[in-house]
């Protein structure tokens, strides 16, 4: 048994499933960034757990901050709404409010 048989019989994903989780990688929203990083069919990378999961951990990291910069702006906006209603209500212009 050669090197290469012997690395060959420990794949455990199928070439197809290999190409299918790449493009699935590949067409991942927030996936372009270097931060996340994807085995390529160009370099030869073999998909196998550990890229699998440094694609995910790498991924987390990067819709953490997203997530964390939604959050800042929807705050910003709902303070913004906020004042706007106490401008409106200093000048008179606020609608009735509805008394159950």
């Amino acid at each position: 048994m050669t090197n290469h048989d012997a690395a060959s019989t420990m794949t455990v994903i199928s070439e197809r499933d290999q190409r299918r989780i790449r493009a699935a990688m590949s067409a991942m929203p927030y996936a372009a960034t270097e931060r996340v990083p994807k085995p390529w069919v160009a370099m030869g990378d073999v998909v196998d757990a550990d890229a699998v999961v440094a694609f995910m951990e790498g991924l987390a990291e990067v819709l953490g901050e997203v997530a964390a910069e939604s959050d800042k702006h929807r705050r910003r906006l709902f303070s913004l709404e906020a004042d706007v209603e106490a401008f409106r209500r200093l000048l008179g212009t606020a609608p009735a409010e509805a008394t159950p």
